[in-house]
């Protein structure tokens, strides 16, 4: 019986987080918690994924949900589109340019619109300030959203991990956004210092962080490398590097970074 009440507390006391939402045919899944500002005050973190990985995949492994409900901010998982031909369904992947990635890249898919499509939608529909949305991503993700900074005026700030700027050319969107990119210093699938990947997909040549910092500094962004030492190319393992050297999780220091944990 105690652990029944227990169960029941637990249940009653719980977050509401979950909220299924889609925009032009892809799901959206989004973090709502209980303890959100008043509509028009609220803060949007927009999280891509990896190549390869889902929304789902990628809310699991990086942990902001209880970051959001501790600060009161909202975050939005969205998909990309099928990654190959050949793959499932649930595999997908972002058209980052530069030569990445998979079949959105080659096919032309149009992400840039799709992002700020979706991120508008849910600003509007539910209550974001447009001053306060962020972006951070993984790999395939995390080079859409440095993509996303360079090309589209959507985010003040962003925190990619394990990507860079694949693209070249100009970045009008760039001025006075604020960025902070975290890579593995042992990654061997996207190098932090360029080119090929030895492990993953190794038929990408990429850019290095070096050129990432180059580009945005020219067009007035502010530009800091985080080169998290023992770690590779893998989300979680990034995280407990971080929680060791730092005392604090990734997501937590996003977070900070934005903006976020202030009372």
């Amino acid at each position: 019986m105690k652990h029944l009440l227990t169960a029941v507390f637990l249940l009653l006391a719980s977050p509401a987080f979950a909220v299924s939402d889609s925009f032009e045919g892809r799901d959206i899944t989004l973090t709502q918690p209980q303890n959100l500002p008043p509509a028009g005050q609220r803060a949007l973190v927009v999280v891509l994924h990896g190549g390869g990985g889902n929304s789902d995949h990628i809310q699991r492994n990086l942990g902001m949900d209880a970051v959001a409900e501790k600060h009161g901010f909202m975050v939005a998982y969205l998909n990309g589109t099928r990654a190959g031909k050949l793959l499932p369904a649930r595999m997908r992947a972002w058209n980052a340019g530069g030569g990445c990635c998979g079949l959105p890249e080659k096919s032309g898919v149009d992400d840039i619109s799709y992002i700020v499509g979706a991120a508008r939608y849910i600003q509007q529909k539910y209550g974001i300030d447009p001053n306060r949305i962020y972006g951070m991503g993984h790999s395939n993700g995390a080079i859409m959203t440095q993509t996303l900074i360079c090309k589209a005026g959507l985010y003040s700030a962003a925190v990619p991990i394990s990507g860079p700027l694949n693209i070249g050319g100009d970045c009008p969107a760039a001025r006075v956004r604020h960025i902070v990119a975290v890579h593995g210093e042992n990654d061997l699938n996207v190098p932090i210092s360029g080119g090929f990947g030895t492990k993953g997909v190794t038929d990408i040549d990429f850019r290095s962080q070096a050129y990432s910092q180059q580009v945005f500094t020219q067009y007035g962004a502010t530009y800091q490398l985080d080169a998290v030492q023992g770690a590779d190319h893998a989300l979680t393992h990034i995280d407990t590097a971080i929680r060791k050297r730092d005392g604090i999780s990734l997501a937590e220091k996003a977070a900070e970074f934005f903006g976020l944990t202030k009372p």
